[in-house]
């Protein structure tokens, strides 16, 4: 029993694991769920994401095609007005500039030299943008850049895109391959703020403005009050539709986001310390694991329609409660995955208890099925669980009433008949009795040879004493009915000039022994103890007190059955008897026709 529970208990464990590792991989890329769980996460991120203030230590300076429209060419950006740009941000005294504007052209001479030397002299941190060796450039476009980024500090700008669908969803603080920082570490770390080594998630600050920060025309920066720029770090970069943008989650429903708001995001995170706000991994497996084990919990305690809403309920309590999450600020978290989870182990145990129950079935249909009531049939199935264990009926104590039915005269039967009509003849009586001992709730345990043995209370013991009442008063009931059905063949027969026969019927109620014995097809229950030898004895006593001749029925009950009957019917009592191979003689009363007709005798 103890291995049997063991092996349960691995195996749930075993669905749990799978159910939640298989939910979280269905989720990921290439897979099409992984498109329905971004399209949730940038669903909550553009409605239900707090609104916050901008950022206090941030401004963005943007060139667009308002600022281009003063220049006599589009691009590249006029490098005289950015190396002014450079020196009104200085005087306004901004914590630290980054250039978010690739100088990788040649324009005029004199223009790329003043910018250069804008850079150079300013006293505050400047930070220019540079590339990894993930997007090369040719030979003399390098050399332009390395010009202007040898007069101060450069960081990469190769944004991490998703390659399933493009988003920018992870800032990478060095690049992988040369360990150079990234545009936005470099700037945090230009003012004394350190980088984390390794790649977070963007955890997308949403603003009444759009932008994470303040941001103002480029164009307008002389006319700005000094106190708007004074101790922020200023991020200068292109606002110009079709270049630079790119897709992430807090734009997955609106415009495309430029590469100046990334940097911007990514900054805002590294000075707050927010690198892990986004839970990982292990909190996202963690999630699939607890739906998991509800979902689990669930397909082994229900089943069908109500297991489909439970599950249902709890995918739709999951969503709502990320939602929550999110609108809390609390975003990242996986919505898809541990619903999905929660249904893969709802199903997976509902396929378990169900292959369970149809072994259970299977064996409960071996051993009664054929010579069992609906209301038995039915009470087994429901409470097998207290029956049943492997497969096969527990060892159990239980207070049950046994009857013992025989033909009386049934050598004399044998005799004259050949064994063709003897079998149908027999088949005929063992039907009629079986039906009538299933109607009464009785479940027919054996046959040995034209006896039959019938439990009342087997194979699901009661729990109380009206219950083994109640059974002994269904097994005097079902004996009565034994005898009409006796009459009545009798009759059958003796119009088709077949020997008629007589009945014997023994009761007694008392503690069996219930359990099963053999494996597999060789699997039978059987009823162990003295109250099933006790009713075996009383049913032979009948050939001393009915007689043997065809038509004769005796029905002999022991005194507990007599008890509990409780004067149902009327009775007449035969004496103390000794019965064969038991000391202890026992009271004992006829019920059937003839001893109702002399009731009125008593002990």
């Amino acid at each position: 029993m103890a291995r049997r529970r063991w092996q349960d208990a691995a195996l749930a464990a075993s669905l749990l694991a799978g159910a939640a590792a298989l939910g979280l991989l269905t989720t990921e890329p290439p897979s099409p769920l992984a498109a329905a769980e971004r399209l949730f996460q940038g669903a909550g991120q553009r409605w239900l994401a707090p609104v916050q203030p901008p950022h206090e230590r941030l401004v963005l300076i943007g060139v667009s095609e308002a600022t281009l429209e003063a220049f006599p060419y589009r691009s590249p950006v006029d490098r005289g007005f950015l190396a002014g740009l450079l020196d009104q941000l200085a005087a306004a005294g901004v914590a630290a500039i980054g250039l978010d504007i690739l100088l990788d052209r040649a324009t005029e001479p004199a223009k790329d030299a003043a910018l250069r030397d804008a850079i150079a002299r300013q006293a505050v941190p400047t930070v220019i943008i540079s590339l990894g060796p993930d997007t090369p450039l040719p030979e003399e476009r390098a050399a332009v850049l390395a010009g202007f980024t040898g007069a101060a500090p450069a960081g990469t700008a190769n944004l991490a895109r998703d390659r399933f669908d493009g988003l920018v969803r992870l800032h990478l603080p060095r690049h992988p391959v040369t360990g150079v920082p990234s545009f936005p570490a470099a700037l945090a770390e230009a003012v004394g703020v350190p980088a984390p080594p390794t790649p977070f998630a963007l955890d997308w600050r949403r603003t009444a403005q759009g932008p994470v920060a303040p941001l103002y025309p480029a164009e307008a920066v002389a006319l700005l009050p000094a106190d708007w720029l004074r101790g922020r770090i200023a991020l200068i970069g292109t606002l110009l539709p079709g270049t630079d943008e790119h897709r992430t989650l807090a734009t997955a429903f609106g415009q495309p986001a430029f590469g100046l708001e990334i940097h911007a995001q990514a900054l805002a995170q590294i000075l707050d310390g927010r690198m892990h706000a986004v839970p990982g991994a292990a909190v996202g497996a963690l999630a699939a694991v607890a739906l998991a084990l509800v979902g689990l919990l669930a397909g082994l305690r229900l089943a069908g329609r109500r297991l489909v809403l439970a599950l249902g309920a709890l995918a739709v309590a999951w969503l709502m409660a990320v939602m929550a999450l999110v609108a809390a600020g609390h975003g990242g978290w996986p919505a898809i995955a541990p619903a999905l989870a929660a249904w893969l182990a709802g199903g997976a145990a509902r396929a378990w208890t169900g292959a369970a129950e149809r072994r259970d079935r299977m064996a409960l249909r071996a051993m009664f099925a054929r010579f069992m009531g609906a209301p038995v049939a039915e009470a087994l199935l429901r409470d097998r669980a207290l029956f049943l264990a492997g497969g096969r009926p527990k060892p159990q104590e239980l207070t049950a009433t046994v009857l013992f039915s025989d033909i009386a005269g049934f050598t004399r039967i044998c005799e004259a008949l050949p064994p063709g009509p003897l079998v149908a003849w027999l088949d005929r009586y063992m039907e009629a009795m079986v039906a009538v001992a299933a109607a009464h709730g009785g479940a027919v345990l054996r046959f040995v040879g034209d006896g039959i043995l019938v439990g009342f209370g087997v194979p699901v013991p009661r729990p109380d004493a009206a219950g083994v009442a109640a059974d002994a008063q269904a097994a005097a009931r079902c004996a009565l009915a034994m005898e009409r059905a006796m009459a009545a063949l009798n009759a059958e027969w003796r119009a088709a000039g077949m020997p008629e026969a007589g009945l014997r019927i023994g009761i007694h109620t008392g503690p069996l022994v219930a359990g099963s014995l053999g494996r597999g097809e060789r699997l039978d229950f059987c009823l162990l103890g003295d109250t099933a030898n006790v009713g075996a004895r009383l049913e032979q006593l009948g050939k001393q007190h009915g007689g043997e001749g065809p038509g004769c029925c005796t029905i002999i009950l022991g005194e507990p059955t007599w008890r509990l009957l409780d004067g149902m019917v009327p009775g007449r009592c035969i004496g103390d008897l000794a019965l064969r191979n038991r000391s202890a003689r026992m009271a004992a009363w006829r019920i059937d026709s003839g001893a109702m007709q002399d009731a009125a005798l008593s002990c």
